[in-house]
């Protein structure tokens, strides 16, 4: 039985084909796996501003790829429930390291009550909100004073059912030598909240 050259050249490069086909799955196959190299680690449910605590509901496990800057985020396996926040997180951010610290270097950190008119804060005044807190003049007070900057960068950590009184109670994050300082205008003070950004 003669083989033809023909025949020869038609079986080399069917293999030759076959070989580049099983080659070009199999770095595929890598590049694939590669890529697809995602870590779990935790992200905010919502806005948490510094000198909160972490609660179960601020944070939820998310897959990402991450590849080198892995290591600059807390790991879904971290326990993080009870830890103070150090610095803003927006809803949605993946939560890194350097956000999150112990509760027991925040000792001097108080929460405080306002009640403040309901024409007198933003809309949709939310718990990891960071506020500006100004006093102005009762309308029944006697001289006009101009406003008063009570507190900047202050941390609201709740803000409570809005009702049909026309006033709402605000939780707030405060250092304790700030608290006298404003409580000494909240007898004769309409207070201004100011949302930053």
């Amino acid at each position: 039985m003669k083989i033809s050259k023909i025949d020869v050249f038609r079986n080399s490069r069917l293999a030759m084909g076959l070989a580049l086909f099983i080659v070009a799955l199999t770095a595929a196959s890598l590049i694939s796996k590669e890529a697809n190299r995602t870590v779990l680690v935790w992200a905010s449910t919502g806005d948490l501003a510094p000198g909160q605590i972490v609660m179960q509901s601020d944070i939820t496990p998310v897959s990402v790829l991450l590849a080198q800057s892995a290591k600059n985020y807390l790991s879904s396996s971290a326990e993080i429930v009870g830890t103070t926040v150090l610095t803003k997180i927006s809803m949605g951010d993946l939560i890194p390291g350097s956000a999150i610290g112990a509760g027991s270097n925040f000792v001097n950190q108080r929460l405080f009550p306002l009640t403040v008119a309901l024409s007198d804060i933003p809309i949709s005044l939310a718990r990891g909100d960071v506020i500006d807190l100004y006093a102005l003049n009762a309308s029944n007070a006697k001289e006009l004073v101009a406003p008063v900057l009570l507190g900047s960068s202050i941390s609201v950590e709740q803000v409570l059912e809005r009702n049909n009184s026309g006033v709402v109670s605000v939780l707030v994050i405060l250092e304790n030598e700030e608290i006298l300082p404003i409580l000494n205008f909240l007898g004769d003070s309409r207070l201004i909240i100011v949302r930053t950004r």
